[in-house]
């Protein structure tokens, strides 16, 4: 004799509310500026730390020997950190967002990015060709400035702003007080310290956006 199965009241079957992550709900209820200020932050973070293992690694191999070895091996590590920190904190903080005024900011971001790299790779060419070799990397490096003063402008990062201007003004004076190796190095070790705190700077700032709803909801 077999039992019959129990039918099931559809009325009665408990509902399972999925609840969308704090950091993800937050994203959702900000203006567009603010969406892509958290979005330059991430994305640009990235960005910020690519660049400055490139400018850590050239100054470790301008000053070579084993003192070249243990600060390519400590910017690696740092770098690596950096990362792998952001991976952790930041994913679904900084979502791409949608409408007509996040796609009008979106293309101003992409225009000033794609002018900055025109500008890093042209201005060599014009310090070169006016015989100062030595300017090259100081001339990279001034082309970093403008795109983050206008960032700041544009989605308001406040840090983009000095660390924009020392990224203008130092390489200037850099130029005009060193030359050969010792400006390299000067001029990569300033840029790759400068622009890995500040996308460890904006990192954190996410981070700090993911929990605040949860500080909030604990008093």
């Amino acid at each position: 004799m077999t039992s019959r199965p129990e039918p099931v009241n559809a009325l009665t079957t408990p509902l399972v509310t999925v609840t969308p992550k704090p950091a993800a709900r937050n994203a959702a209820d900000l203006t567009p500026a603010a969406a892509w200020s958290r979005r330059v932050r991430r994305v640009g973070g990235f960005i910020q730390a690519a660049f400055a293992a490139f400018w850590l690694g050239r100054a470790s191999l301008t000053i070579g020997g084993l003192a070249g070895d243990v600060l390519l091996a400590v910017s690696a590590v740092a770098v690596i950190g950096v990362v792998c920190y952001a991976i952790r904190v930041t994913a679904g903080t900084a979502p791409r967002p949608a409408g007509p005024e996040a796609r009008r900011i979106e293309r101003s971001v992409t225009v000033a990015t794609v002018i900055e790299l025109v500008a890093a790779f042209v201005l060599p060419v014009v310090v070169i060709a006016a015989g100062h070799s030595d300017w090259v990397l100081p001339s990279i490096v001034i082309t970093i400035g403008p795109l983050l003063l206008w960032l700041d402008h544009l989605v308001h990062i406040p840090r983009y702003r000095p660390v924009g201007w020392a990224l203008i003004a130092g390489p200037v004076i850099l130029a005009a007080t060193m030359s050969g190796s010792a400006l390299a190095v000067t001029t990569g070790l300033a840029a790759g310290v400068v622009l890995l705190g500040t996308a460890a700077a904006g990192f954190r700032d996410l981070a700090g956006s993911a929990r605040r709803p949860d500080d909030h909801a604990s008093g």
